[in-house]
């Protein structure tokens, strides 16, 4: 059963209304929506793909959700720290910024790397957070973890915190199992922190083990923002490695391209949502056979996490795709005639 929701109205008033209205468990579930067949090249097979859209939480991303589980399980050491430390590369300490003051926490430092995207860096400024970028001499990761040691400074330490897990567990993957009815079959996930497809490997494995859940990495020599390749997986302190077996990975372009279908579907899913869907469709590509996958309606439900929007990569859009993605379609001609 769905947990009630609180708020059936969706009206946010007193002196927690802020709180209130960044917290999941007072809100109403976020969409899910299916996948149209011009996006699914599996339609014919009786294949189902589902968008799950963390783009729509009110701070925008799915690092939201992260942080506020981490602020919320550290509340009671919260006292004397005046500053919060966290290695990211954009979202997780943009959202820490918002909600940390929340918690009584003005200052919160973001340690970035040298090349996160200009739009990125004017949401954190945006949100108030004092950016400083990773040192060339260690792990970005590890001096977030030596700074919040620090009297007055806590690193919450997203790539190692159970609460992060958590958060993905108790609310994302919860939502979409529900929300699906409890046919799901397979889950995908990109791998950042990985605590998305680990929350989603926790609660399948106490509520439904048939399911799979594939977390998806980046190709060496690509990049997308947010996830990480299987060398990078190496700072991250969760034991992905064996818990989750089913990886895949996917590139820069084809990221960038399933973003752009995504969002002139109507979807404005940003590029590690496109990249989610890459891996998923990726994944049933090099399946001998997907009969393993089908519930008992005789389908493959899928849902892949779509937890960014596209604004503050836009500029990447046109330089990482080929200038015929932004032509006009075949048949379609030039009208000047205003």
């Amino acid at each position: 059963m769905q947990k009630p929701i609180p708020n059936p109205q969706n009206v946010f008033s007193g002196p927690d209304a802020i709180k209130r209205f960044l917290d999941p468990d007072c809100n109403p579930p976020l969409p899910l929506v299916e996948l149209p067949r011009s996006l699914n090249p599996f339609a014919d097979q009786g294949v189902k793909i589902f968008a799950k859209l963390l783009y729509l939480l009110p701070l925008l991303n799915l690092k939201s959700l992260a942080a506020l589980s981490m602020l919320q399980d550290a509340a009671d050491k919260l006292d004397g720290v005046h500053t919060l430390v966290e290695n990211s590369s954009g979202n997780t300490v943009f959202s820490l910024a918002i909600i940390a003051r929340l918690f009584g926490i003005r200052s919160v430092r973001a340690l970035v790397p040298i090349d996160l995207a200009p739009g990125k860096i004017e949401l954190l400024r945006l949100a108030g957070a004092e950016i400083r970028f990773a040192p060339s001499n260690e792990s970005g990761v590890a001096f977030a973890r030596r700074a919040g040691n620090r009297p007055g400074f806590l690193n919450l330490g997203q790539y190692g915190n159970p609460a992060n897990i958590a958060a993905h567990a108790n609310w994302t993957t919860r939502q979409v199992w529900e929300q699906t009815g409890g046919t799901l079959t397979i889950y995908s996930a990109a791998m950042g922190t990985t605590g998305t497809a680990l929350g989603a490997v926790k609660f399948f494995r106490e509520n439904a083990p048939d399911v799979t859940v594939v977390g998806v990495y980046v190709l060496a020599n690509n990049a997308i923002p947010g996830v990480r390749s299987m060398d990078a997986l190496k700072e991250v302190e969760f034991d992905w490695a064996s818990e989750l077996p089913n990886r895949v990975g996917a590139g820069t372009t084809e990221s960038y391209k399933q973003s752009l279908d995504l969002c002139r579907a109507g979807l404005m899913a940003g590029p590690s949502s496109g990249f989610a869907l890459a891996g998923l469709l990726r994944f049933l590509r090099e399946q001998p056979n997907l009969d393993r996958f089908r519930n008992a309606d005789d389908e493959v439900i899928c849902a892949f996490v779509c937890g960014d929007t596209p604004f503050p990569y836009l500029d990447k859009y046109s330089t990482i795709l080929a200038p015929t993605e932004f032509s006009l379609p075949n048949g379609a001609q030039d009208d000047d005639s205003g």
